[in-house]
């Protein structure tokens, strides 16, 4: 694969997924025990690839599920 197809495809993944680091930034959460807790009893998205990556898009409709509430 031509090296700049492999850059738009990185970057489109990108776009796609948010690492454990900027979920808690996103939620403004110290704490990675946080996260597990929500998974646990609030039904947080829980993550993909080795629990290092989470979908946007789940991470989305967490968001508006929970205001809805």
């Amino acid at each position: 694969m031509p090296k700049h197809h492999q850059t738009a495809l990185s970057h489109h993944a990108n776009e796609q997924f948010l690492n454990t680091k900027e979920v808690m930034v996103r939620y403004r959460i110290s704490s990675t025990a946080t996260l597990w807790t929500w998974r646990k009893n609030l039904g947080f998205p829980d993550p993909i690839s080795n629990g290092r990556f989470y979908n946007k898009k789940a991470l989305e409709m967490w968001d508006e599920k929970q205001l809805a509430s």
